[in-house]
């Protein structure tokens, strides 16, 4: 029986999302393989899971600005080069147990989602009872110099741009595969849209606008919903507000102050049946958020995307016409409104997503890896 084993960190709710989505996949395809699936964060000490948590939250919600200096710094070549090792070292000690935990286990495979296995990989490699196979699996459209190591057997990435820049960072061609970003297939599902919008009460003769800020729903959510009152389209929005309990009070509070109807929901498992009933999302641009828009082929409006790694997609999906950028809040409606009510404008956006979504990404990731065990 193969063994396979997917790391995850739940320090961004992606890297567990794409995990889930490979776990699904391995559970389905791999026959009676043995699958498990780890959150790193288990086994990282007290200042370890600071770092990766709280002060992670912290930037998110309160220093952007910050994360995006930290980011551009630790991605260039002469860091990277410098710190590699030590990044290694220090990510195993911080991780009590689980260099010894993977080498024990003997697994056949190790798939991670998460930049913590290409920095561990050589502390992994130096013990001779280590035989796993290692793998990569990149969760935004650029690839931090984190995720590089000489000591992954394969990465997979979500786009053919991904791949030269991995490229470029040294990491031969031969071992990155464009696969596309994982996500569960509840995203490409065939769902009665109809049923669906009288379970939510949302209007069918409406254009509906779904926004999103992500799982700890930070963003000028209440700004952005009083600029909508603009459109001169006839709109309904869905408002997911996460874990951000303060946020859903707030934007409870705002209703009476809009002009047309609004369905709110703080943090919610139905994401793929709310973009299955929607015509456009408002988004910041997260790797497997964008990524699940795409495969439901709902063009997007990026929006107060984190500086770094959400910069990469929103290059990619803007150059690929699958979605456009707005600079200030008040570009919002004008957008939303060139996109629902020009004659043609909204197919062409149907049509770049198209070219670009890989709604196989999960099962293409699990073929490749059963394939090499």
């Amino acid at each position: 029986m193969k063994k396979i084993i997917i790391l995850y960190s739940t320090a961004g709710m992606g890297h567990k999302k794409a995990a889930i989505a490979l776990f699904k996949a391995f559970r389905e395809k791999g026959g009676n393989a043995d699958v498990e699936i780890i959150d790193i964060l288990e086994y990282g000490n007290r200042s370890y899971k600071f770092i990766y948590f709280d002060l992670y939250v912290f930037f998110m919600s309160r220093a952007r600005w910050l994360w995006g200096v930290l980011y551009d710094l630790s991605n260039t070549r002469v860091v990277d080069l410098l710190t590699r090792r030590m990044r290694g070292v220090m990510d195993s000690r911080s991780l009590p147990g689980l260099v010894g935990m993977l080498t024990d286990k003997k697994a056949d495979a190790i798939v991670s989602t998460h930049f913590l296995l290409p920095s561990i990989a050589g502390v992994l490699k130096q013990n001779r009872d280590f035989r796993s196979r290692t793998y990569a699996v990149v969760t935004d459209y650029g690839p931090h110099s984190y995720w590089l190591s000489d000591h992954i057997d394969r990465f997979f990435v979500g786009s053919g741009s991904a791949k030269q820049e991995l490229a470029k960072r040294d990491v031969p061609e031969e071992k990155i595969d464009v696969t596309g970003i994982p996500t569960t297939d509840e995203f490409r599902g065939d769902f009665d849209t109809g049923m669906l919008r009288g379970i939510y009460g949302l209007d069918a003769a409406k254009k509906t606008v779904f926004m999103m800020s992500g799982g700890f729903g930070v963003g000028p959510m209440e700004e952005m919903l009083v600029s909508l009152n603009s459109c001169r389209a006839d709109i309904q929005v869905i408002t997911v507000c996460g874990h951000n309990k303060r946020a859903y009070k707030r934007v409870e509070a705002l209703r009476e102050k809009l002009e047309y109807p609004v369905v709110l929901f703080g943090f919610t498992d139905k994401i793929a049946e709310l973009m299955a009933v929607s015509d456009l999302m408002i988004t910041k641009a997260g790797g497997i958020s964008v990524t699940e828009a795409m495969n439901s082929r709902l063009p997007m409006i990026l929006f107060a995307s984190v500086p770094g790694q959400e910069t990469w997609n929103e290059e990619f999906l803007v150059k690929s016409r699958a979605a456009e950028k707005a600079e200030k809040v008040k570009d919002i409606p004008v957008i939303a409104d060139r996109m629902l009510l020009t004659e043609g404008v909204y197919d062409t956006y149907k049509s770049a997503i198209d070219r670009i979504r890989r709604p196989d990404a999960a099962e293409r990731v699990v073929d490749i890896v059963l394939e090499a065990i």
